[in-house]
C-alpha cells in the first residue's frame, strides 16, 4: 500500500508507551499499529475480526483454567 498523507498526532507518554509495546509485541512499527487502530475503530464485529480478535487473545497465552477454579480465585482475591 502506498501512503501520501502524513499526520503528526500528539500523544501522552502514557499512550506512546501502550502503542510502542503493542508494536513490539506484534513486530510491526509504530505507524502500522496506529493505522490498523484507524482502520478498526467504529467498525462492526465481522467474522474476520472476531477471529483476529481469538488469536490476539491466544498470543497472550495467559493461564486460563475451569471457571469454577478462576471464580474461587476471584473471590479470594477480592476478599484479601
Amino acid at each position: 500500500m502506498s501512503y501520501s498523507e502524513r499526520t503528526q498526532v500528539l500523544l501522552s507518554p502514557e499512550q506512546r508507551t501502550k502503542v510502542e509495546r503493542i508494536a513490539a509485541r506484534t513486530s510491526r512499527s509504530v505507524g502500522a499499529v496506529i493505522r490498523d487502530a484507524i482502520d478498526d475503530y467504529g467498525q462492526q464485529a465481522t467474522p474476520e475480526r472476531r477471529r483476529r480478535a481469538l488469536a490476539d487473545l491466544y498470543a497472550l497465552e495467559a493461564p486460563v483454567d475451569d471457571w469454577e477454579v478462576l471464580e474461587h480465585e476471584i473471590v479470594e482475591g477480592a476478599s484479601r
